[in-house]
């Protein structure tokens, strides 16, 4: 958005406007007032990192989660900048990406402003970035020109598939894809068990898009925990960590495995605490995760460096 565009905007906002650019970003007309912070411009981090600074080993593994991270305006770059910061301290390898990293229009035409310009520093010090696909890369939908921008984003991220799996020291992580028309489809479901059955690592944990169990304002995506639990279940998975709901949440063991709802990268909605929450703020954040061993460590952090939440799980036993 250039700038006498997003001062009009800033000074007089936008109701539901019709299919038109703004800016050079397309806006549909179903959507609704769109959230001034998204445009307001943001500062990257300068920040030069030492590359490859972090550790990992067959038992230890440093990472960091962050979910719908994509619009490139000021709360983006708060919330990488503070990712930046941690890694000087604290450094990690792999960024599981929760979706959504693209608003506002084509992965093509914003992935410098959203992903690259955010992300340099990560970037230039060879941290991995890993993609579960959201609702909003692309808008998508099962039209010809959303599954172009799907494969269009894969390719910019260098993502093997829609739904994969890859190992990183103690733990196998299981990225999903929650787009399809019908959720979860089967062949998608038979793939999860088989790779589930496959694994051997201490560690499982799942990235999906689209919450199993959500108290924010979208809430648990319906369908979604009735199909994965009996897999979560039967595999003793760990941890599934999801986004799409603009919060920060933690759940209570369900069946033995905790959710984490981690979708503050850019933009917050309310959220209620609810009877299996543990922890629920509605805050900009990402999660800084240490595997050692069988024990895991995890730390939501707000941009200024505070913390939302921190919690230990213990490695499942009946692999």
């Amino acid at each position: 958005m250039d700038k006498i565009t997003r001062r009009r905007f800033l000074a007089g906002g936008l109701g539901t406007v019709g299919a038109v650019a703004v800016g050079g970003l397309l806006v549909d007309q179903a959507w609704p007032l769109l959230a001034r912070e998204d445009f307001i411009p943001g500062k990257p981090s300068d920040a030069t990192l030492t590359p490859n600074a972090w550790e990992e080993t067959p038992d230890h593994l440093v990472f960091t989660a962050i979910g719908d991270n994509g619009s490139g305006g000021r709360q983006a770059m708060a919330v990488a900048g503070q990712m930046a910061e941690t890694y000087a301290l604290r450094p990690y390898g792999l960024v599981c990406l929760l979706g959504d990293i693209c608003y506002y229009g084509s992965i093509t035409e914003r992935f410098h402003d959203v992903f690259e310009e955010p992300m340099e520093p990560l970037i230039e010090a060879g941290v991995r970035f890993e993609l579960s696909i959201g609702n909003h890369d692309g808008d998508l939908d099962a039209s010809g020109s959303s599954l172009e921008e799907i494969e269009a984003e894969l390719a910019l991220l260098g993502t093997p598939a829609r739904y994969y799996t890859t190992s990183h020291g103690p733990v196998d992580f299981f990225y999903l894809d929650s787009n399809e028309p019908d959720l979860l489809g089967r062949e998608q479901l038979d793939w999860f068990d088989a790779a589930l059955e496959a694994s051997s690592n201490r560690w499982k944990v799942v990235c999906v898009h689209h919450p199993p169990y959500s108290s924010g304002r979208y809430g648990s995506t319906p369908g979604e925990a009735e199909l994965l639990s009996p897999l979560l279940s039967k595999h003793a998975v760990d941890l599934v960590m999801s986004g799409h709901d603009h919060h920060y949440e933690r759940t209570v063991p369900i069946d033995g495995t905790t959710y984490v709802v981690s979708g503050g990268g850019c933009k917050t909605t309310p959220v209620t605490p609810s009877e299996i929450s543990v922890v629920a703020q509605s805050t900009l954040e990402f999660l800084h995760v240490t595997v050692d061993g069988d024990t895991l460590v995890a730390e939501a952090i707000r941009p200024n460096g505070s913390m939302v939440d921190r919690f230990e799980l213990r490695a499942r036993e009946g692999r």
